[in-house]
């Protein structure tokens, strides 16, 4: 529910991809949604549904008419990781382009709350970060500084449209049921789908004036990323653990 008690209406841009597959069921239960994407959400029933692109301001503008919130989950090309100039591209159209026009569309809609889906990879070394003392992101990979710039393009939509925008950086999002056996390269941070959900039902229930970031990681014990401002602001904490 939101602030006041009463369902959110939702533009979820991208509710199609990798990450919106797992977090739009578990926001659908609190919050009418509206789907844009290039496809189809694979599960009906999650609410309305507009074919188009971030990339398409007109698209975007009419979708977002009526919507009290915006949430960007749009990605870029998840194949040929980082070897090809059109990897490059798709990520600098998804990441910055696609970001700028999409609030911008929003903003001329009259939505003025945004979720804006971030990364922990905005730092070139992230676990090395004190996440509650707001640190300068330093990215220069190209999927790590287009995700810095996207929060760029963010902090300026806030600034100039009067919008909040909130950025979530998350770190590994994982189905829930591969979660206990992630040994993936950032499992020192990974987090459950269910986790990943909730920080979004906390953004979007606990809008601050301006643009604002925050880590969501999995590490239930703060012993490598301290998360406790996000907890703070967001009322935001991992919960999922590893069976015993």
């Amino acid at each position: 529910m939101g602030r006041d008690g009463a369902q959110v209406r939702v533009l979820v841009v991208g509710g199609s991809g990798k990450v919106g597959r797992m977090v739009v069921p578990v926001l659908a239960r609190h919050h009418e949604l509206r789907l844009l994407d290039l496809v189809p959400p694979a599960e009906p029933g999650h609410g309305g549904f507009v074919e188009g692109s971030a990339l398409d301001a007109d698209v975007v503008r009419e979708a977002a008419e009526g919507q009290d919130a915006l949430i960007y989950l749009a990605m870029g090309r998840q194949t040929d990781w980082g070897t090809t100039p059109d990897w490059a591209k798709s990520h600098f159209d998804v990441n910055v382009t696609g970001v700028h026009l999409t609030l911008r569309a929003a903003a001329e809609a009259g939505v003025r709350q945004a979720v804006y889906t971030s990364s922990g990879s905005v730092f070139s070394e992230y676990l090395a970060q004190d996440h509650t003392a707001d640190p300068v992101p330093d990215a220069d990979d190209v999927y790590g500084l287009t995700k810095r710039l996207g929060e760029q393009v963010c902090a300026a939509a806030a600034r100039r449209h009067g919008m909040s925008v909130t950025a979530l950086r998350l770190v590994a999002p994982v189905p829930d049921d591969e979660w206990p056996t992630y040994d993936g390269p950032h499992r020192a941070g990974a987090t459950a789908a269910s986790d990943v959900a909730r920080a979004y039902l906390g953004a979007l229930e606990r809008p601050r004036p301006g643009f604002h970031a925050y880590i969501v990681a999995g590490d239930v014990e703060r012993r490598w990323i301290d998360w406790s401002h996000t907890e703070r602001d967001l009322g935001w904490r991992p919960t999922s653990r590893p069976p015993q």
